[in-house]
């Protein structure tokens, strides 16, 4: 039974889950396995946890378990319990274990989700501060990301030959493992931002960004740009993901709004099958704060 785990994360890359993903799913193990170990230093594998480690489990996150000592969020909480019970489903699968210990303990209630995008005023500071910058590059791996939805590793991982531009159309093929390929139309902003970043860029590398020391840029590269212009212009939730959130809720957010298994397929959002996977897709519908002020405004008398 050693290797119950790594068979669990060879599942998940099989799967083509996001490597992020993958180190999540490490971490919460880690953290489970630190913990059984020292409430039972004679466990020999954690994986044969009971009922009652579980539920023993859940009442540390509830009293001690978030930093500092303190209670952890609501948040934390249920994606342990949400992985742990996957991790433990596997086990039982597989035949490692009898059963799946996670099942009956009644579930942390579902964190409520905070959105993390960006309205349409910080979008335009944030671009006039780029465009002041006069950097092409920074432009072109901005709309990429605001408005063709593409992840940070996406971005990087974008070679020339994924292109096809022209005055009228676009289209970028996103590499994905297995079904999350998928193909990205691109709007004239993206289109003309791309244009004119490769014109001024020769370069014999097949990749869309470089940096001065590589033929490739890293991820870490373009998140430290992105910090680097949050910190500029003061809007603390702006990242690269809170830029790829914008887009989804833009589009959902559009008169008359998109589609959202369109809005799926544009995000990469795929089930197993390769259908669009709709609930994950469904954290762009919950509103925001200046949602839910014109949904008040709309009624009033005056």
């Amino acid at each position: 039974m050693p290797d119950m785990f790594d068979s669990f994360l060879q599942k998940l890359d099989n799967e083509g889950l996001a490597k992020r993903t993958i180190e999540n799913y490490a971490a919460t193990w880690s953290t489970f396995k630190k913990w059984i170990f020292q409430t039972e230093p004679r466990l020999q594998d954690a994986g044969l946890a009971t009922q009652k480690d579980i539920a023993d489990f859940k009442r540390y996150l509830n009293d001690f378990g978030g930093r500092g000592g303190k209670p952890a969020t609501p948040a934390t909480t249920n994606k342990y319990f949400v992985q742990l019970n996957a991790i433990f489903k596997y086990f039982a699968e597989q035949g490692f274990i009898p059963d799946n210990p996670v099942g009956p303990i009644k579930k942390p209630p579902a964190a409520r989700r905070t959105p993390k995008w960006l309205n349409r005023n910080e979008q335009n500071t944030f671009v006039r501060e780029i465009r002041r910058n006069s950097s092409l590059k920074d432009y072109a791996i901005t709309m990429l990301m605001l408005q063709a939805g593409l992840r940070v590793h996406e971005v990087c991982n974008l070679e020339k030959s994924d292109l096809r531009i022209t005055a009228r159309k676009g289209m970028a093929y996103v590499r994905g493992k297995g079904y999350k390929d998928r193909e990205v139309p691109l709007n004239t902003d993206v289109r003309l931002a791309l244009q004119h970043y490769l014109d001024s860029n020769p370069s014999d590398s097949p990749y869309v960004f470089t940096s001065q020391r590589s033929n490739k840029m890293s991820v870490r590269a373009v998140q430290h740009m992105v910090e680097k212009y949050r910190d500029r212009v003061k809007i603390e939730h702006l990242s690269c993901h809170s830029l790829r959130h914008s887009f989804g809720h833009d589009l959902l957010s559009a008169n008359p709004p998109v589609p959202i298994d369109r809005v799926a397929t544009l995000m990469g959002h795929f089930k197993k099958d390769g259908s669009p996977n709709i609930e994950m897709t469904m954290i762009y519908t919950t509103p925001g704060v200046e949602d839910l002020e014109a949904a008040v405004e709309s009624i009033s008398w005056t």
